[in-house]
């Protein structure tokens, strides 16, 4: 069965820096919102004391993560003024080579659950 390809990621926020990460996060909410139409949900996620910093984001395929990783690659280079270090991610959803070799350049671990079994996606709530 085919799913949505969903990224967990969480990185350290450098001390100091919460506030300067909470204006360049709604920046790059604001951005994917305007410039991502095919992302499905794009969140943002502190911890209770602003230490770290994780963002789920629902692609409906992996073409969609391979454009957001172009498009926010000026963010990217830029990030870890701020961040601080790469925790992990977990990545839900099959993926193409092209965006497996991109991944792979990032110094990061992933964890890959590639095998989408069962689900549904809603895309109002009631």
């Amino acid at each position: 069965m085919s799913g949505p390809l969903i990224n967990v990621f969480t990185y350290t926020i450098k001390p100091g820096k919460q506030e300067e990460a909470r204006k360049r996060i709604a920046e790059l909410v604001d951005f994917v919102e305007t410039n991502e139409p095919r992302m499905i949900a794009f969140h943002a996620y502190l911890d209770q004391d602003g230490k770290s910093l994780s963002i789920v984001q629902v692609h409906p395929d992996s073409a969609s993560m391979e454009f957001h990783m172009q498009l926010n690659a000026k963010h990217f280079a830029t990030a870890f003024d701020w961040l601080d270090t790469s925790i992990g991610g977990q990545l839900f959803g099959s993926i193409s080579d092209a965006l497996a070799a991109e991944l792979a350049k990032w110094d990061a671990p992933y964890t890959y659950v590639p095998f989408h079994e069962a689900g549904f996606t809603r895309a109002t709530v009631r």
